[in-house]
């Protein structure tokens, strides 16, 4: 059975007693699809690890990390830099003292200023607050400028759990870094940012140009619910639910209709929009398709599941090839 994958990464966020930002968007399409499929909760971060999309993504797709995952390595992947033999790429964050990241203009600025505190690194930067510096040694630096420093510790690899029939549409990124990593073709359609200012149509042709290609896994990531909850923007937060359900969502269900397949709809993580940090809780999923039972649920949000059952993976009622399949090899 094909099938379709959006990760609204960081859409999620802890239980409150009011409603969250995914609780509070219109997203009738996504409205849909809880009204024909399972709603449920997905653990997207296995028990011992942070949470963020180096980890999450992953566990989307079949292939969750037994070790904390080299952030470094994901980023190099996403932007096609080759690490030499005997170098590690790390990947470096400038934040402001009260944890707030740095824009892009601020990023920019500071680069020539970090790449001369490191000049054994080749340094680049990669988007808003981050960089990447290849070298044989780990940096250390604490601060540039004004701004501090978040030096990613170097991890574990990602196994490869998919094939190139498997196509991811994200922005230059982790998903992006995942998906390579993962033995997937990715693409990075134009004007995909993986912020709020992303072209999420374009996602939407590019997802719905690999079905009439034939891929049998279709996975689209959008990243820009996670940015805006980072910088504490809940409108910014709720504007990007409400243009990816229009966008993305609605257009991908349409198509899974047409072509008899199964949909999924979930997040990497949790991002809280009044602190900006990630959490690990499961996180909300929806499942329509083929032989998918609907659970009558009429909304997808935090504190409607909070009392559902926790799947292991966002197509768990999907039927499976086969009874012996793995978990990896439905994905091939």
């Amino acid at each position: 059975m094909t099938r379709i994958l959006v990760i609204l990464d960081g859409a999620a966020e802890p239980v409150w007693p009011w409603p969250s930002t995914l609780e509070e968007a219109r997203m009738p399409a996504l409205d849909v699809l809880c009204d024909r499929g399972a709603v449920a909760r997905v653990a997207t971060t296995p028990e011992g690890l942070h949470p963020g999309s180096e980890v999450g993504i992953p566990t989307l797709l079949g292939a969750p990390p037994s070790a904390p995952v080299d952030r470094g390595l994901i980023e190099a992947a996403a932007a096609g830099i080759d690490v030499p033999p005997g170098a590690a790429a790390y990947r470096i964050d400038l934040h402001h003292a009260d944890g707030r990241r740095a824009v892009t203009a601020e990023a920019l600025l500071l680069a020539p200023d970090l790449a001369g505190a490191l000049p054994h690194h080749e340094v680049q930067h990669l988007k808003g607050h981050r960089f990447l510096a290849v070298g044989t040694e780990r940096p250390e630096i604490a601060s540039v400028a004004a701004l501090d420093t978040y030096i990613w510790e170097a991890g574990a690899g990602l196994d490869g759990a998919l094939d190139p029939g498997a196509v991811l549409v994200a922005a230059p990124g982790a998903a992006s870094g995942c998906g390579r990593l993962l033995g997937a073709t990715v693409v990075n359609p134009k004007g995909a940012t993986g912020d709020v200012g992303s072209d999420l149509a374009a996602k939407a042709g590019a997802a719905l140009h690999a079905l009439r290609e034939g891929a049998h896994t279709v996975v689209v990531h959008v990243g820009g619910a996670d940015e805006a909850a980072h910088h504490r923007d809940r409108l910014g937060k709720r504007a990007m639910l409400e243009a990816a359900d229009t966008d993305v969502i609605g257009p991908l269900a349409r198509a899974a209709a047409a072509y008899g397949a199964a949909i999924a709809v979930t997040s990497d993580h949790a991002t809280c929009v009044e602190t900006g940090r990630h959490h690990g809780d499961p996180v909300p999923a929806v499942v329509a398709g083929p032989g998918v039972a609907p659970s009558g649920a009429v909304r997808l949000h935090e504190r409607l599941v909070v009392r559902a059952p926790v799947w292991d993976g966002p197509f768990a009622p999907v039927p499976s090839p086969s009874s012996s399949s793995s978990s990896s090899e439905a994905w091939r």
